[in-house]
């Protein structure tokens, strides 16, 4: 792999990770924010803001273990 292409890459995970993180934010958020008579249950929200804080946390170890500093 090229160095440019591992700069891009790192990049993108950077990115992803900090995408999840806010979506996730904004999810759990809105799920304290909705009352019991929303379409959509509270806990399925939760669950997918939980699942993104993972999907951040996954991304931001595998960038510190793979940074040269």
């Amino acid at each position: 792999m090229t160095q440019c292409s591992m700069k891009r890459s790192r990049i993108l995970e950077k990115s992803i990770a900090t995408a999840s993180f806010v979506t996730a934010a904004v999810l759990a958020f809105t799920a304290l924010l909705l009352n019991g008579n929303a379409d959509i249950n509270t806990g399925a929200i939760y669950t997918c803001a939980q699942f993104l804080t993972l999907t951040a946390t996954i991304l931001g170890v595998d960038y510190k273990f793979n940074s040269k500093e």
